[in-house]
């Protein structure tokens, strides 16, 4: 061999070596996509905004984006999860109404499947954008039994898994705290935490536990277990909002509380809530980057900013799965 090609031999080697470890490295860190929703002083979204007007770290580290979108004609895989145990009794007739008003509103092109919970979580209609089916599936529901809340958010999480879209979107209906579940609410929350996917959570509170319409945080004002509204029986049934909040902060979406009284009368409350979410999931920004570091298990915080001044609502961080 001649002396002059062995140099050109020992850097194509070397080179092909790097080229093998970039490409280990990439496998082992994913990309990490972030929903944004960016609102201005009067709550409206935002829209027109470049990726040189956003600011993104991960632990405190500055992070370079490298997938960038505005998600106005990007389809959605979308679940919706609806309590039916008994206490939902009153409500479910407007509840799937306003369902099925809200997958019609949605971009045709979405596709959505519904699960719905009392003792247990039931898938009703697997994923479909046939309208059809799911109308056919929300008009045969029974309502009966008690409130697995954390199950049925656990098994929507994996059946989201299978969603042809990437971007992928939880809708929460609950009357109810959980009463039956075998996941714990830590568990059902590290679940969110772990996926990428949005959590929207509507709590509808008794006459008695009524706050204020908005999505707020909801605390009770129980009176005495012996009396009126406050008794045993009425806690079971008011909204966790604390649980619902979670869920929602943990994953850049909302969480509502809405008064019992009020869901069907006049203009449906639960209506406008619906119409927000779709408006909502049509406004929001993907930002994508790559960590430094490969899939350790932990928990990595996660801050989006705008530079413009904006206020910005994204997931605050994500559990690496290790996967």
């Amino acid at each position: 061999m001649r002396r002059g090609l062995q140099p050109l031999i020992f850097i194509a080697a070397t080179c092909s070596v790097a080229a093998v470890l970039s490409a280990q490295v990439r496998v082992d860190v994913r990309l990490v996509n972030v929903f944004a929703t960016v609102t201005d002083n009067t709550g409206r979204y935002v829209n027109g905004l470049t990726v040189d007007q956003f600011s993104l770290a991960e632990d405190g580290v500055q992070q370079n984006i490298v997938h960038f979108s505005q998600d106005s004609d990007t389809a959605v895989s979308v679940g919706i999860v609806l309590d039916t145990s008994g206490s939902m009794d009153r409500k479910i007739r407007i509840a799937t109404a306003a369902v099925e008003r809200f997958a019609r509103t949605i971009n045709k092109d979405d596709e959505v499947f519904l699960m719905t919970f009392s003792g247990k979580p039931v898938l009703r209609q697997d994923f479909t954008s046939d309208r059809g089916k799911l109308t056919q599936a929300l008009r045969k529901l029974r309502v009966t039994g008690g409130t697995a809340l954390y199950d049925a958010v656990g098994e929507a999480l994996t059946k989201m898994r299978r969603g042809r879209h990437d971007k992928r979107a939880l809708l929460v209906i609950t009357d109810g705290q959980d009463t039956a579940s075998l996941m714990k609410s830590g568990e059902a929350n590290d679940a969110v935490r772990e996926s990428e996917y949005l959590v929207y959570a509507i709590g509808i509170s008794p006459l008695t536990y009524a706050q204020n319409t908005d999505h707020i945080p909801f605390s009770w004002p129980p009176t005495s277990p012996r009396t009126g509204a406050g008794t045993l029986s009425g806690l079971r049934d008011a909204v966790d909002m604390n649980v619902l909040n979670r869920f929602a902060e943990n994953s850049g979406g909302q969480a509502f509380l809405l008064n019992e009284a009020l869901i069907g009368a006049g203009e449906s409350k639960i209506d406008k809530v619906l119409d927000e979410i779709a408006a909502e999931l049509r406004s929001q920004y993907t930002l994508g980057y790559y960590p430094a570091s490969a899939d350790d298990r932990r928990f990595h915080a996660i801050q989006v900013t705008s530079k413009s001044g904006h206020t910005v609502r994204a997931r605050k961080g994500y559990a690496a799965s290790g996967s």
